[in-house]
């Protein structure tokens, strides 16, 4: 509608290909430079679309093909699948309530809906997708601290995202916890870490 019919097919199908790809290409610069999706901050329909495309692509082939053959069965799943899905799902709700209520809450977020959309997008799309809904030069430093964080995470392995990887950090964390409780080797799922697994992750 903002581009007419046949620009508009075009910019859809790019801005798809380009959230798939946790790419972060946008168009949007022809209008303002630099504004990437803030337009469109409010817009439920563009924003979960880019979110879901994103987290699709950054899940891993081979994730998707565990729940392709098993469904919606957790047991069935293997490991890293299950560590994959936990670790993104964490990722997302986390960062999106500190954004929620420590970084979106000046008086220009009045609207619950449009607060809620900002913190959702901005807690999925730093971790090497690169799009953004809000100005990033007027986040906060520790907002923008928390997105470096993230875009240094990134997605899962064999996904279409780069980074540290899901796994990596999960790993790396159990780890620590493992030590901080003094129970020995890392656990996870009632499955033993390999020190090696820990070494090659940190």
């Amino acid at each position: 509608r903002d581009f007419g019919f046949l620009k508009g097919i075009w910019y859809a199908v790019f801005h798809s290909i380009s959230a798939f790809c946790n790419a972060g290409f946008d168009l949007m610069g022809v209008r303002e430079p630099f504004s990437s999706l803030t337009s469109y901050v409010g817009n439920p329909v563009i924003n979960f679309t880019i979110m879901m495309l994103i987290v699709v692509g950054g899940l891993g082939f081979l994730t998707w093909e565990d729940i392709r053959t098993n469904k919606l069965c957790w047991r069935k799943y293997r490991m890293q699948s299950k560590v994959i899905l936990t670790t993104t799902v964490l990722l997302i709700i986390i960062p999106a309530v500190i954004f929620y209520f420590f970084e979106f809450n000046g008086p220009q977020w009045q609207n619950h809906g449009t607060r809620i959309l900002a913190s959702l997008f901005q807690s999925v799309t730093p971790r090497t997708a690169g799009f953004n809904t809000v100005d990033l030069a007027s986040m906060s430093e520790p907002g923008q601290l928390l997105m470096a964080i993230l875009m240094l995470i990134g997605g899962s392995p064999g996904s279409t995202a780069g980074g540290m990887k899901t796994t990596t950090l999960a790993v790396i964390l159990l780890s620590a916890w493992g030590v901080f409780c003094r129970k020995g080797d890392a656990q996870c799922y009632g499955r033993r870490i390999s020190e090696e697994t820990v070494r090659y992750a940190a």
